[in-house]
């Protein structure tokens, strides 16, 4: 992630290398969006797809990354949601030229 104060990439917490910035907070919101996103991962191979997308679109609220958006688009073609499953496959592309900036 990267700090919001002084923009340096963090990878251990709590506090930004750079600027000291206390980053727990979003740390623990990230935890939260992992944990939420395997745990849907979990609940879609056990064929339980209405619970994995509710959690899939709570990480994604969290933190979405690129991961998250390939879990939506993956969980909608599922449910045959074609429209929703192509705007999570195009947010998984803005995620990607986020990240690159």
């Amino acid at each position: 992630m990267r700090c919001p104060v002084c923009k340096a990439m963090v990878e251990q917490g709590p506090q930004c290398r750079r600027c000291r910035a206390d980053l727990s907070l979003l740390f623990a919101v990230e935890r939260q969006a992992q944990e939420a996103r395997e745990e849907a991962v979990h609940l879609a191979r056990n064929g339980r797809e209405e619970e994995a997308l509710h959690l899939a679109v709570r990480a994604a609220a969290l933190h979405s990354t690129e991961e998250t958006q390939r879990l939506l688009a993956v969980l909608h073609l599922r449910r045959r949601e074609f429209a929703a499953a192509w705007v999570a496959y195009q947010s998984r592309a803005g995620n990607r030229a986020a990240d690159a900036s």
